[in-house]
């Protein structure tokens, strides 16, 4: 694996902060996942708040087996939310372009890429 991949995750919707705090938490617990991803709380500056509201959850790739469990453990997640899941704004940077596609294909369990780097999952 070249340059590190950063995986960025926004939910949409009415609850996204508690989506946000439930992806991240289940990220941070799979034990396939240590050792091989980093992951980060973005904040999102509100007026009025003492403190920043979570805007997404970045993940950045360090290892080949990252980029294998990774989705899988996304997936997992979602599957474990069902119905209560808002679309997620999945965002890759960095990374061979060709590896950057592949793991989105990963991420969204369709296999169907859409060349931008970007999508919906």
């Amino acid at each position: 694996m070249g340059e590190r991949l950063r995986i960025r995750f926004e939910p949409e919707g009415p609850d996204h902060q508690g989506e946000l705090h439930s992806l991240y938490g289940w990220l941070a617990d799979d034990r396939s996942l240590r050792g091989h991803i980093r992951l980060e709380r973005v904040g999102a500056v509100s007026p009025g708040r003492m403190s920043p509201d979570l805007a997404a959850v970045l993940a950045v790739i360090s290892t080949a087996t990252g980029v294998l469990q990774l989705p899988l453990s996304y997936l997992a997640w979602r599957q474990s939310r069902r119905d209560r899941t808002p679309p997620v704004t999945v965002q890759i940077v960095g990374g061979d372009p060709a590896e950057a596609e592949t793991l989105l294909r990963r991420l969204r369990g369709d296999g169907v890429p859409d060349g931008s780097g970007e999508a919906e999952a």
